[in-house]
């Protein structure tokens, strides 16, 4: 083990001393054939020292450089025999089967990826969501309450309170991007997207809940509400509960992952047939 030691006390030695005749406006980088020097072996395993040059590469004492070179060694001849004895007590057959089958799942994941890039059809029509919606309402249930909303929340005194009330009381396609504007430059808080489905338990802390709750909350509600800092203006455009189905236009994109998911097996099918049936023609199957 002493032996060892300065062996490779000598190499950490001779490579910090490459490293320092470099130039300083030059990369450091280990010349000569110390790359090449053999230092651990355990039968027929060889480990050279480029194989651990990198873990000291950024090391400039080579005594911590060959303590490390030390610790490294060490490892890597216990993972070797320990590979070693892995090798021989696990039944090799059992491995190159596991082998053979991780390779032929990989090889068909590949070619059915290409069969669904290539030959899936991926439009949808709204008659097919409505239709596959109508067919599967069980499958979507909702884990609170969902809601369509206007909401805005500004600090007393409100700035330019009628503008903002005039839009806010027709919040037309027109008035609805001057309602967003005229938010993002004077509220504190603002939901401004009547057709977008907002679920409950993620906006409720913007409410205030001794003034707003879920209970108060209802279809067609559109009130004004103000406490000592600041006024709120609330417009429920539709609410759907839990025990309610939820609207195709909340679930329709796990409608559509749905439909495609169900093309892309019926696809992987019709080729396994169909390729089935050209084997048969071919009397390659006896």
């Amino acid at each position: 083990m002493y032996g060892r030691s300065c062996f490779l006390y000598l190499i950490i030695s001779t490579w910090v001393l490459l490293l320092c005749s470099c130039k300083e406006t030059e990369p450091k980088k280990v010349t000569g054939d110390i790359k090449d020097q053999l230092v651990a072996t355990y039968k027929s395993n060889k480990l050279f020292y480029s194989d651990i040059e990198p873990m000291i590469f950024s090391f400039t004492s080579s005594e911590d450089s060959a303590n490390l070179v030390s610790g490294a060694i060490d490892r890597w001849t216990k993972e070797v025999i320990f590979l070693e004895e892995a090798k021989r007590v696990i039944d090799q057959n059992e491995i190159l089967d596991l082998v053979e089958d991780y390779k032929n799942s990989l090889i068909l994941d590949r070619f059915e990826n290409k069969l669904i890039n290539e030959k899936l059809d991926t439009l949808i029509s709204d008659q097919e969501l409505l239709k596959y919606y109508n067919s599967n309402k069980s499958e979507y249930k909702l884990d609170g309450p969902i809601i369509r909303m206007l909401f805005a929340k500004f600090s007393k005194p409100q700035k330019e309170q009628k503008m903002f009330e005039d839009l806010w009381s027709n919040p037309t396609n027109s008035n609805l991007l001057q309602l967003q504007k005229f938010c993002q430059n004077n509220a504190e808080i603002s939901l401004l997207k009547p057709d977008k489905w907002q679920k409950w338990n993620d906006i409720q802390n913007n409410f205030p809940d001794r003034l707003i709750t879920l209970n108060t909350l209802y279809k067609g509600m559109n009130r004004q509400f103000a406490d000592f800092k600041y006024v709120y203006y609330t417009k429920v455009i539709d609410i759907v509960l839990p025990n309610q189905d939820p609207p195709l236009s909340f679930v329709k994109e796990q409608a559509r992952e749905s439909i495609l998911h169900q093309r892309k097996i019926n696809l992987i099918n019709q080729f396994k047939i169909q390729f089935y049936e050209n084997q048969l023609k071919q009397k390659n199957i006896k």
